[in-house]
């Protein structure tokens, strides 16, 4: 079982000076760069569990949007910000940003973070249930479905056809 050290077992942390690991410069404390606070946080990081916490925390929005996000992509075939791995200053900016907010909001606060109830809430929408069938004219103005105009065609994973064969022959748990 993993365990933070007690205060008497830790080391001190330097700084180096020039990137140089012989030469310690002044003692750092364990916290979080500046840049991912905002000006108004004030959170001191002892320990795992308060990263845990902060992480969570309605402070910090960035950790929902991204989860909404990877499971949006899992149902639809393309995230709302459509790099899942890059949701900083150059990736491309959300199709859909009043909707991902939202989405974010719900699903930390309504939601209580549950998974299960987020994609119910998304294969229950009037967008999932959609017919995967283009007109000539859906496919004109949005060839690339990032409007979600039609149904994406999404093939399902080798778990996710178990998991419907199981569902039909009611022995999914």
């Amino acid at each position: 079982i993993m365990a933070e050290l007690p205060d008497s077992s830790r080391r001190t942390t330097h700084l180096f000076e020039r990137g140089n690991w012989l030469v310690h410069g002044e003692e750092i404390q364990t916290n979080l760069p500046k840049s991912l606070l905002n000006d108004q946080q004030d959170w001191q990081f002892e320990n795992r569990l308060d990263l845990a916490e902060w992480l969570v925390s309605p402070d910090n929005p960035l950790t929902a949007r991204v989860a909404v996000n990877r499971f949006w992509a899992v149902i639809f075939g393309q995230g709302i910000v459509t790099t899942l791995e890059d949701f900083g200053t150059q990736a491309p900016l959300p199709s859909h940003p009043a909707l991902l907010d939202w989405l974010a909001v719900h699903f930390q606060e309504d939601l209580a973070w549950s998974v299960k109830d987020l994609l119910k809430l998304f294969v229950m929408s009037a967008t999932y249930q959609q017919d995967a069938v283009a007109t000539e004219k859906q496919l004109e103005l949005d060839p690339n479905n990032i409007y979600l105009s039609r149904a994406s065609r999404v093939r399902l994973s080798s778990e996710q056809i178990r998991d419907q064969a199981l569902a039909i022959s009611d022995l999914l748990s």
